[in-house]
């Protein structure tokens, strides 16, 4: 990088602000000491590695949006880190940018055949240099976009089933790693199709956002608010027991309930059965076998509401008020 440069160019000034960090993996210590103060002037939040080793457990630890490494490091080479980190599914999608002295095309070749995005002599202009980093930053942003809209359900703006099971998975290995509990709770709404039925399609579309927007209202951010599909609503509450997660349920089953919402003319409530499983870290889970274990006693709570109705209790899951 030329000497020249070392002042702010405000090329990515301001775009930085809404990046993720940047990596420095480099064993010239000067050098990376110019990249990071570079970097830092146009507001980049920088972590730095003095390998490829070092560089891949700071990439694992940081989740860079970028990576700017050297090619020639000792213990593992800029190349191999990155193809050990194109096998990271927790890195997919980082944006690598090599560095090296030589203007060599092999060298090139071979750095892109490992996984490289970009290819920059270290003697180029800083200008280039955030540029280059700018364009990354670009792509992943609209990359986190893209990811973003495929585990978000288009209508209710809670995440979709596929990104549901994914996060199960993962959460019961992180509860057996650390010992433990969480919750799986299944949620239905009671006499959906009647709502359907009586008051056509919209009505039904806006029974399911109101209940989306209560549970969100509700639950925690760490707790994964998911549409399964239909009227059917899945929440795991991380980290959270079968009865903490009961008392969270009731009120929200209270204030769906009690809090009409406003439809055309009508003034509508709606009301939901859900069920509970807990997944205790001593015990084996699967995710299926958690949500059959909810469903079933989802389905215990929805015969046992249409019973009482059924001996004239007040209908649980609609009233017009």
């Amino acid at each position: 990088m030329s000497p020249d440069q070392s002042t702010p160019t405000n090329l990515v000034a301001g775009q930085a602000n809404d990046c993720g960090p940047v990596l420095i993996v480099e064993d010239e210590p000067a050098f990376a000491r110019i990249l990071r103060k570079r970097l830092e002037a146009n507001g980049y939040e920088v972590f730095a590695a003095t390998d490829g080793e070092q560089g891949l457990a700071l990439a694992k630890q940081h989740r860079p949006d970028v990576i700017l490494s050297d090619w020639m490091m000792p213990r593992m080479t800029g190349v191999e880190m990155c193809g050990e980190i194109r096998k990271c599914s927790e890195l997919e999608g980082v944006y690598i940018i090599m560095l090296s002295n030589k203007a060599d095309s092999n060298q090139r070749v071979l750095g892109f055949d490992q996984g490289a995005d970009d290819y920059l002599l270290k003697t180029c202009e800083s200008g280039e240099l955030l540029a280059r980093i700018g364009a990354g930053m670009r792509i992943r942003r609209m990359q986190k976009e893209l990811m973003r809209r495929a585990q978000i359900d288009g209508m209710t703006e809670l995440y979709n089933r596929t990104y549901f099971f994914r996060r199960i998975d993962e959460e019961l290995r992180r509860a057996a790693r650390y010992d433990h509990t969480t919750t799986l709770c299944m949620v239905d709404l009671n006499d959906f199709k009647s709502i359907n039925d009586d008051f056509g399609h919209l009505a039904g579309d806006a029974a399911i956002l109101r209940v989306a927007e209560v549970l969100r209202e509700n639950c925690r951010e760490t707790d994964v608010v998911s549409r399964y599909g239909g009227d059917e609503f899945a929440i795991l509450f991380v980290e959270s027991d079968k009865a903490g997660a009961d008392q969270v349920m009731k009120r929200i089953e209270d204030q769906l309930r009690n809090q009409p919402f406003p439809f055309e003319d009508l003034n509508l409530s709606v009301n939901l059965s859900y069920g509970l499983a807990e997944a205790r870290p001593e015990a084996a889970h699967s995710p299926d076998a958690l949500v059959a274990e909810a469903d079933e006693l989802l389905y215990e709570m929805k015969k046992s509401k249409k019973a009482s109705a059924a001996m004239g209790a007040e209908h649980p899951s609609r009233n017009l008020v």
